[in-house]
């Protein structure tokens, strides 16, 4: 199968802050079979693989890399992309500086949202959110990402004085995943595996798995999971550019839970640049 290529690059909205990384623009490469596109599209902080490496990768058909893997998978399983819209988290960030009760009261109803935390000082963090929990409208849920920032000690602290009820789950808070069982609210909450997708067998007290099939988890892994149905899977995305979420979209269709696909909007797409390759 032969393949056309185009360099994509386009501004953020804002900067985002991947790991210790902050990036202002957002890089990929197309690849098309003629019938549809599929990026290339590793992110700086999060992906071990720079772009110039995972083209390397998908070009000499190595496909080692977690980004070039999943654009050959999606060429092997598909023949056609649907344009369908799963529905999606919403993503929201702690802002210290703003009204928790303000904040909670310009939500939208009957939504979920996904709350980045640990990313602050711990004890204000866990204030704010406090507020933002006892101010939430009842049709609200919130998931929480904590990105392996917290030791056991911390995050019983940080939980302490918080309204668990809202949660639906809380993302790889530990940097120890298997001190989950020592944790004094665990009982009050649902796990979901991110980071550690790879030991979802063996850690068993996971209720649910965060699927980026660009990164932490092949697409036939994917799809694996789907049907196997032995935890409930979240299909999300690592700031995507618009074919991988076309995609994602539709594979998050498939299963019954609410995707984190809510990252488009902070492209800012009017930027968009593409050039030949």
């Amino acid at each position: 199968m032969s393949y056309s290529y185009l360099k994509c690059s386009c501004n953020l909205k804002n900067p985002i802050k991947v790991g210790d990384i902050t990036i202002e623009t957002r890089e990929w490469i197309e690849v098309s079979n003629g019938n549809f596109s599929v990026d290339l599209a590793p992110l700086p902080g999060l992906h071990q693989e720079s772009l110039p490496e995972s083209f390397i990768d998908f070009t000499s058909k190595k496909f080692k890399t977690p980004s070039a893997l999943f654009v050959r998978e999606v060429f092997d399983i598909f023949t056609d992309v649907e344009e369908v819209q799963a529905e999606s988290n919403k993503l929201l960030y702690i802002d210290l500086a703003k009204s928790p009760k303000e904040i909670s009261s310009s939500l939208v109803e009957d939504s979920i949202y996904k709350i980045k935390i640990g990313r602050d000082d711990l004890s204000l963090e866990s204030l704010w959110l406090k507020e933002l929990l006892s101010n939430l409208s009842e049709s609200i849920s919130v998931r929480l990402d904590g990105n392996m920032a917290f030791t056991v000690k911390d995050l019983n602290r940080y939980l302490e004085k918080l309204d668990l009820t809202r949660i639906q789950y809380i993302e790889e808070p530990l940097t120890n995943v298997r001190d989950w069982e020592t944790l004094d609210r665990r009982n009050e909450l649902k796990l979901a595996l991110d980071e550690n997708i790879s030991l979802r067998r063996e850690l068993d007290f996971a209720n649910y798995l965060v699927a980026k099939p660009t990164w932490n988890i092949s697409l036939r892994d994917t799809l694996k999971e789907l049907a196997l149905e032995n935890q409930e899977v979240i299909i999300s995305s690592a700031f995507e550019p618009p074919n991988n979420l076309k995609i994602l979209n539709m594979i998050a269709r498939e299963g019954d839970q609410v995707a984190g696909l809510d990252t488009l909007k902070f492209f800012y797409l009017e930027s968009l640049k593409v050039s030949p390759l």
